[in-house]
């Protein structure tokens, strides 16, 4: 995190959320099984390195989390 505050949230891999976590600035993330969404909770800039190859839109399973969106 560059700057700014998020909320992560965790979910197993049956979809089912596990918990919570507040990032801020200077904070690292490790995300590596299970699923996860983001809530912004102020003006945020924030990088994110994926390992490859990206397969396009159809790369990821998307489902409704606790933040009521799509993830």
């Amino acid at each position: 995190m560059k700057k700014g505050k998020v909320k992560v949230n965790f979910y197993n891999s049956n979809k089912e959320y596990v918990g919570s976590e507040m990032i801020a600035s200077g904070d690292v993330i490790l995300l590596c099984g299970g699923g996860h969404g983001f809530e912004i909770i102020e003006e945020t800039i924030m990088i994110e390195v994926k390992q490859g190859p990206y397969m396009g839109v159809d790369d990821k399973e998307r489902f409704i989390g606790i933040e009521g969106k799509q993830l």
